[in-house]
């Protein structure tokens, strides 16, 4: 055997744990939401759906004998419809990274692949990024990836439907089935089972499967109702693991799901854009999402794919550097947003 091999051998097991991974985080919201399903489209500007937005219970008539009957039809449809956003994230492999891990000899050993690092430090980027979006600022966003209070925030436009709670505009449209205005959603309040519970079940009222929903929350809201269910001896149901599927933590109190998202935290905030210990602190945020609502709707070959590599010393004046692209093109939409709700000042 070569020197080089016992050299390698000696070294290899110091050398891969250089490059242990420390930063991958899980992604419950995106899970809950990809584990029911993921539409995929190829075509077109929009994601977009007729509505149906009320019932013709007036078009109804009780009559008696020899009463003219009446007739006609009352349009409730309406169209909604979301934008394709786009993101990417650049890998590149410049020329002394090529060389230093190359293949050794003809043995074909090597210390790191950092090509295949790269990538999937590419990877953990993107799916970072796209969950930051899915907390991120309310609104119709024109450039980037909606997020869940785009569509729980009450009184926003969101696809392509401007809301109004006091003047009645598009109140099928409004979260948490109309029942709240933007200020209470932000008005300051303790988490409780018996709180939840009063939150929950009117949205249940709305062709809702009760295991379809889950509450979502931060580890501090989290420990306080686990504690809280505890303390009253309430049965508390969970996976015969401690987990369900991809590692995320929930527990069912109540008949009410409640999974855990370590990101819903205040050393996020500064991230985010968000003021520690105030409305909005992700700490203090609460989601009730009705899963069958929500797609991640993903453009095919654009899901976190990663083009190929492409010689950039090829080019006249260009570097000697490898590049390639992670690419996503999609968006999170919700098709039915009264059936589920967010508060955004909720303390323990």
């Amino acid at each position: 055997m070569s020197f080089h091999q016992d050299l390698d051998n000696m070294t290899r097991d110091l050398n891969d744990k250089s490059l242990e991974v420390e930063y991958l985080k899980k992604t419950p919201v995106l899970n809950l939401i990809l584990e029911r399903k993921t539409a995929k489209f190829k075509g077109g500007k929009y994601y977009t759906t007729q509505v149906d937005t009320a019932t013709t219970e007036s078009d109804t008539q009780d009559y008696g004998n020899n009463e003219p009957l009446t007739h006609g039809t009352t349009d409730t449809t309406s169209e909604v419809k979301f934008k394709r956003m786009a993101f990417q994230h650049p890998v590149q492999l410049d020329m002394e990274e090529e060389l230093q891990n190359a293949y050794q000899t003809e043995d074909r050993t090597q210390l790191h692949d950092l090509a295949k690092h790269k990538v999937q430090k590419a990877q953990e980027a993107g799916r970072l990024h796209l969950r930051k979006k899915i907390y991120g600022a309310a609104g119709d966003s024109t450039t980037s990836v909606q997020g869940l209070n785009s569509a729980l925030i009450v009184d926003t436009t969101y696809g392509g439907k401007s809301r109004a709670y006091s003047a009645g505009t598009n109140n099928w449209w409004q979260p948490g089935g109309n029942r709240y205005t933007a200020a209470q959603q932000g008005t300051e309040r303790s988490i409780s089972i018996n709180w939840l519970q009063q939150i929950v079940l009117p949205l249940r009222d709305l062709e809702t499967n009760p295991m379809d929903q889950v509450v979502i929350v931060g580890e501090t809201l989290w420990l306080a109702l686990q504690a809280e269910a505890q303390a009253y001896s309430l049965p508390i149901k969970v996976d015969p693991n401690g987990k369900f599927k991809y590692g995320v933590e929930e527990m069912v109190v109540q008949n009410m799901r409640i999974v855990y998202d370590p990101f819903l935290k205040t050393d996020n905030n500064t991230t985010m854009g968000m003021t520690t210990g105030s409305a909005g602190d992700l700490a203090r945020r609460v989601y009730v999402l009705t899963l069958s609502d929500w797609d991640l709707m993903v453009f095919p070959g654009r899901y976190f794919e990663l083009t190929s590599w492409f010689d950039q010393k090829q080019i006249a004046g260009g570097a000697d550097f490898q590049l390639a692209r992670l690419l996503f093109a999609g968006n999170l939409v919700c098709w039915h947003p009264n059936r589920s709700i967010y508060f955004s000042n909720v303390v323990a």
